[in-house]
């Protein structure tokens, strides 16, 4: 607003102002601008050219040379600014590690990425960015109070850190309430930490949009490796952790793992490749790969990979474990745990506690180390006093292969129904079980259509075999038979005349496989439909 002065001279000369006039001044929103930043440290390209901090930035062919003067421009800049550093470049990011500005926003987000360069070739790689002293690579948190910030994308970038200890640097640090962040494409190598999202300071006076939690977190394409605790460690609300590789994260104990989620809500896990988690001395993964522990609600974790190597996995390396741990009360609530495949871990595949209507269904689960399994193990650790009794679980459609231990174990809560699972066994050890479902009968409302083929154990633990199990009221539609997979790493059916084809329950079976292909009336036991695979195989022959 521009104030105007209306004066009249009076006698004598004298000025007196008459009144005031106000007119609108519109004041523009500043611009947003790209600034490029090249440098060419040890692993550059070979056709780098670095550019001049004394340059203004603003054009691809000066651009700037240092991480530092890029990182001050980012938290001095406007709404919808964007970093740019060169592909085929490589930089030193051993000055300060905060980014935040308080201008950017999920509307107008403030932008970290690549460019090509005018003297690229077409061979070059993503930006290395390497941290050459112990600390964190983009430090997200605005110091003291909480106050809500965010609206940051990375994108297309290669972190590494030679000088990080197990007790320093993190490639990404979130605290203090961050939201609406993106994080794509970027590789992690050697940090403490891959991305932590951590918690908060109590919430500054007056910003009324500070919750002290994290916030509509997205990442995806990333790939951490070698990281000294945990790939991803944290929680929030609105999370999606999507198309991602993890290997080679933790430091052997059973406390670090590939990917450890902490509390939320409405969190997200899917299509991951999770490999080699927490490797011991002897190169041997020691800790669970995706572990879940605190409170949650609304988590699906959906169509990821969790493998090991044979003989490379100790009994405590377990695949998916989302279970209490805390001296605080836990539970988790609405969690879906579908169409992973769980192969060669520790002595539990998936594991469960504190699970309030939660299912696991269409899972392929296999075990070829030198030592049994619990497929799908509830309680997989015992909930201690103020944790949240699991209730309303449901086990259905999911194929197993092991050599011995046992395929399903629900001893914990009620309300329960396992259906439609197709197990197998390949050892003769004495042991084995199909299931263990020990509880009193009223705490599991179905238990059936079930299909288990082996040479030795027990169809039901204490119980015998299938016929003493459906002497005392259970499962008269299972079967006590091989299911009849491809083999004992492809766990589809291998023939139109599988035990398994149209032995699940007709109508609490889930509603698609392992593929997202409808399943027909009668639907199969297992993971896999019949009919996807024939469609695949056999139509096209006669269509020919």
């Amino acid at each position: 607003m521009k104030k105007f002065w209306i004066i009249w001279l009076g006698l004598g000369g004298t000025a007196v102002a008459l009144f005031t006039v106000f007119s609108q001044q519109t004041n523009a929103a500043p611009t947003a601008a790209t600034y490029y930043v090249c440098d060419c440290q040890p692993n550059a390209d070979g056709d780098c050219v670095a550019g001049s901090d004394a340059n203004s930035g603003t054009n691809p062919a000066v651009p700037w040379q240092t991480v530092e003067k890029a990182r001050t421009q980012f938290n001095s800049g406007t709404a919808g600014d964007e970093i740019r550093f060169c592909q085929g470049g490589a930089f030193d990011m051993s000055g300060a590690s905060r980014w935040v500005n308080a201008s950017c926003a999920a509307a107008q987000p403030c932008l970290v990425a690549d460019y090509g360069p005018p003297w690229a070739s077409g061979d070059e790689a993503r930006p290395i960015l390497l941290r050459t002293v112990d600390d964190h690579a983009f430090d997200l948190s605005n110091g003291g109070s909480a106050l809500a910030e965010g609206g940051y994308s990375f994108r297309n970038l290669d972190l590494r850190c030679p000088a990080c200890t197990d007790a320093g640097g993190w490639g990404f640090f979130l605290y203090n309430d961050v939201n609406d962040l993106l994080i794509d494409s970027v590789s992690f190598d050697g940090f403490a930490i891959g991305i932590h999202l951590a918690g908060s300071n109590a919430c500054g006076g007056g910003d009324v949009t500070c919750n002290g939690r994290n916030d509509r977190i997205t990442i995806r394409n990333v790939t951490i490796r070698n990281s000294l605790r945990q790939g991803i460690l944290g929680g929030g609300d609105d999370i999606l952790i999507e198309n991602s590789s993890f290997e080679n994260n933790g430091n052997g104990t059973i406390f670090d793992h590939n990917i450890y989620v902490s509390g939320g809500s409405r969190i997200t896990i899917r299509g991951n490749d999770l490999y080699r988690s927490s490797l011991d001395g002897n190169g041997r993964c020691n800790g669970t790969s995706l572990v879940g522990h605190g409170v949650m609600s609304d988590l699906l974790i959906e169509g990821n990979v969790v493998r090991e190597d044979v003989g490379q996995a100790n009994d405590g390396c377990w695949g998916i474990a989302i279970t209490p741990a805390y001296g605080t009360a836990e539970a988790f609530s609405n969690v879906i745990i579908r169409g992973n495949r769980v192969e060669n871990v520790g002595n539990v595949a998936i594991g469960t506690a504190s699970c309030l209507n939660c299912t696991i269904e269409n899972n392929v689960l296999i075990q070829n180390q030198g030592f049994g399994m619990t497929a799908v193990a509830i309680p997989a650790q015992v909930p201690q006093a103020g944790d949240t009794i699991s209730a309303n679980l449901i086990v259905r459609n999911n194929s197993i292969w092991t050599n011995t231990g046992t395929g399903i174990a629900l001893n914990e809560g009620s309300g329960h129904t396992i259906v439609s699972n197709a197990i197998q066994a390949t050892g003769s050890n004495a042991i084995w079980n199909c299931l263990d479902a020990t509880l009193a009968a009223s705490n599991y409302d179905l238990i059936d259509y079930n299909v288990c083929g082996f040479s030795a154990g027990e169809w039901a633990n204490g119980v015998g075999n299938l016929a003493a199990w459906q002497g005392m009221g259970w499962a008269t539609n299972s079967i006590a038979d091989l299911p009849g997979f491809v083999s004992g790493s492809d766990l589809r059916p291998g023939v139109a005349t599988a035990v398994l084809i149209q032995a699940g329950h007709p109508t609490l079976s889930s509603p698609t496989d392992f593929n997202g292909s409808p399943r027909p009336a009668p639907p199969s036991a297992g993971a896999y439909e019949w009919l996807e695979l024939a469609e695949k195989l056999y139509i096209p022959l006669l269509v020919k």
